[in-house]
């Protein structure tokens, strides 16, 4: 609830060279890393032309060109990947940052305090 008002606000703020790594709830950040609705909803009734090729589903949508590297299933595991990718933007000297975004549930994994 609020979470297409976020992606919206954050896309504002960021450029494209920025990735963003989520959760489950992804789909608004794939249409805003410039996926097509098509192919969007065609991930999530399992076809082929869908943006993880029908094989990923809703919770694991993924734009790597665009520097979305997609949902997680798994509560907290976007915590330590995000930090990869911000280091990833640092050992390059791009500039650009990363946004691991996660709610409250995934906020207690040890993980997030290593």
């Amino acid at each position: 609830d609020g979470q297409e008002a976020v992606c919206v606000g954050m896309e504002a703020a960021i450029s494209m060279k920025d990735s963003i790594i989520t959760a489950y709830r992804d789909h608004c950040y794939q249409l805003s890393r410039g996926d097509s609705p098509a192919s969007i909803y065609a991930e999530l009734m399992g076809r082929a032309s869908g943006c993880a090729r029908g094989k990923g589903g809703s919770m694991h949508m993924y734009m790597a060109k665009n520097n979305f590297f997609g949902g997680n299933g798994i509560v907290g595991a976007q915590q330590p990947l995000g930090a990869g990718l911000a280091f990833a933007h640092k050992y390059k000297g791009d500039g650009g940052v990363a946004l691991a975004l996660y709610g409250d549930g995934a906020a207690n994994q040890g993980q997030l305090f290593e």
